[in-house]
């Protein structure tokens, strides 16, 4: 059951990240700087409960597992996710809102691609990597 919440948390982050990324150009990041803060500002919020139901649910079952790399990949990702949470909600705070985006379209576009990215490769290795191996 927690498997599907996640994979549904995925899937809503992903649509999130739809709309952020479509703001491409300094330009676009002007023009639609009131969706992309909404999408950001909604986006913190699904990962903060993600977050959550990993940690209060996920690792800690991990942890007991009798599978040995079961337990050192769910490890190694919880170590990993401390790092980018810490990135992602600076960049939330720096960027959730029209203002501060219409102020530096061009440094905001850049923490995007930077955070937007590092968040899209690590859903994509938990969909590919983790997430697998807790199904076996």
């Amino acid at each position: 059951m927690y498997m599907e919440i996640l994979k549904d948390h995925h899937e809503n982050i992903c649509k999130l990240i739809q709309i952020i990324d479509r703001a491409d150009t300094a330009e676009k990041v002007l023009r639609q700087a009131g969706d992309l803060a909404g999408a950001i500002s909604r986006l913190a919020g699904l990962i903060s409960v993600h977050l959550a139901a990993e940690d209060k649910f996920l690792y800690p079952n991990l942890a007991k597992s009798s599978d040995e790399k079961l337990r050192e990949t769910a490890t190694a990702f919880e170590k990993e996710m401390g790092g980018l949470a810490k990135t992602f909600m600076a960049y939330k705070e720096d960027w959730m809102t029209p203002t501060k985006i219409k102020e530096a379209p061009d440094a905001c576009l850049a923490a995007t691609q930077a955070t937007i990215g590092a968040l899209k490769k690590r859903l994509a290795r938990e969909d590919k990597e983790l997430y697998p191996l807790v199904e076996e």
